[in-house]
């Protein structure tokens, strides 16, 4: 069998293509990759540096559990006591929160009565005593 010049011997089994016709193309589709977002949980935030400056500055009697309390969340969150870490920093930050305002009152009122104290209450007790004794 000759085959001309410029054209391939046939394989055995294939069907030569004649210009002109239709070729079908095969076109496969799979399944596209499923995305899977994992949300993961953060650590609360304890506010243990706030718990000890409202501690220190603030008012004591009610920054020292909410110290207490911020230690408790890193404890319980490693243990996967989630929610139980979670209840501890809510407790927490409302305790310093409490114990801030308490703070920021005392320094107000402090502004206020010392001066006057200073200022209205003495000098008319000086006088007072000075009248009194004349």
């Amino acid at each position: 069998m000759s085959v001309a010049p410029g054209y391939d011997q046939q394989q055995p089994g294939m069907m030569q293509m004649q210009p002109g016709m239709p070729q079908q193309q095969t076109v496969v589709v799979g399944a596209a990759p499923q995305t899977m977002i994992i949300m993961q949980e953060s650590k609360p935030d304890s506010g243990l540096g706030m718990a000890i400056f409202t501690c220190l500055c603030c008012f004591c009697p009610i920054g020292l559990p909410a110290i207490i309390f911020a230690c408790m969340v890193d404890s319980k969150w490693d243990s996967g006591d989630r929610e139980g870490a979670k209840a501890n920093a809510r407790t927490a930050t409302i305790l310093w929160k409490i114990s801030l305002g308490i703070g920021i009152a005392g320094i107000i009122i402090a502004l206020i009565i010392v001066p006057v104290y200073l200022f209205v209450i003495v000098p008319a007790q000086i006088v007072s005593a000075l009248s009194n004794a004349g």
